[in-house]
Order: structure tokens, then sequence, then C-alpha cells
């Protein structure tokens, strides 16, 4: 028994309410990361690249294998021109989604701009190998089509 106040309480029920308070806690730090996710959506949407890769990072911080925040975080490093920095972001968030083909896209899309057209390459036939549905392939196979076509000249 644990005495709490002028009351004698069982010392289960003390580690109950304990547990409740910490659970508490951690379900609202857990909706501020998602906060923070859905605010970086938004800064994204609206063009405000800076802003997207603080929320991005803030909601990361909560939330390590939020893999959908480092492939949002990625798009707006490639808006700034940190090619880099985005490629490392998709490489994390398929890491975290192996299959994850939309970012095997991305990352082939900025190998491209950056003119590594093998590298372009690689990273489309992964984002083809993994995609399922049929018209997204056809899109896949196409950027696929063009980087080859520009690795020959």
């Amino acid at each position: 028994m644990v005495r709490m106040g002028y009351k004698r309480v069982p010392c289960f029920a003390v580690l109950i309410l304990a547990s409740a308070v910490a659970f508490a806690e951690t379900d609202a730090t857990v909706e501020n990361y998602k906060e923070y996710y859905e605010q970086g959506e938004f800064a994204l949407r609206v063009e405000k690249w800076d802003r997207a890769i603080e929320l991005f990072s803030k909601a990361l911080e909560g939330n390590p294998q939020l893999f959908e925040a480092y492939y949002h975080r990625a798009i707006a490093y490639s808006k700034m021109g940190e090619y880099d920095k985005s490629i490392g972001d998709l490489k994390k968030a398929v890491e975290l989604k192996p299959d994850y083909a939309g970012a095997y896209l991305v990352i082939g899309l900025i190998y491209e701009i950056k003119k590594d057209y093998p590298a372009a390459l690689k990273y489309y036939r992964e984002a083809l190998g993994r995609e399922k549905d049929p018209s997204l392939r056809k899109i896949v196979e196409k950027y696929l089509q063009d980087a080859e076509a520009k690795a020959r000249k």
C-alpha cells in the first residue's frame, strides 16, 4: 500500500494511474508529430520549402519511422536544388518502406536532373519493378525510355 494524502491506496492502483498518465503524454506527443507532418504537407502545397523542411524535420524527431515525412522533405529539398539531401531522404524512405515505388521514381528523376543517367536508369527500373498500378507503370516506362535515350547520346 502507498499512502496518498489521507487514504492508503494499493500499489497496483498507483502503477495503473502512472502508466495511464504516461500513455496520455505519449499519445499527445504523437499527435504533435502528426500535426507537424500535416503542417509540413500544407507548407509544401503552398511552396514554402524552408518551412516544409523544418516541419517535416520536427515530425521526424518524434517519429523517425515516418517514411512519408522523409519523402515529402525530399521533395522540398529538391525544389530548393539540394539534390543530395533529397536523395538521402528518399533512400531513407525506401529503407523504411522498400516497396515505395514513388520514392524510387523521384530518385530517378533527381539523378536525371543531375545528368547521372546510369543512376537514373537504375532507380527507374527499381520503380518499375515495384509499381503495381498499370497506369503508373506506363508513366515509369516513359521516364525509363526517355532516360535510356538521353544515356545513349
